[in-house]
């Protein structure tokens, strides 16, 4: 794990917010209709029955 400065002298805090990425609007739009496709896809999977969390597990005592 990276050890990592955080700045406390009030220029670095203000250099350090300055110099984060920038995303444009569009950009943000396009997540958020992505994330709304998906959890959409999601909810109408888990509707279904075809969501599945992994292989079934068969009970206890069952043929061998």
């Amino acid at each position: 794990m990276a050890n990592i400065r955080k700045p406390t002298h009030p220029g670095e805090m203000l250099e350090a917010r300055l110099n984060q990425p920038r995303v444009s609007l569009e950009y943000l739009r396009q997540q958020m209709e992505s994330h709304r496709q998906a959890s959409e896809k999601f909810a109408e999977a888990v509707k279904s029955g075809t969501w599945k969390r992994g292989p079934v597990k068969q009970a206890a005592g069952g043929s061998a």
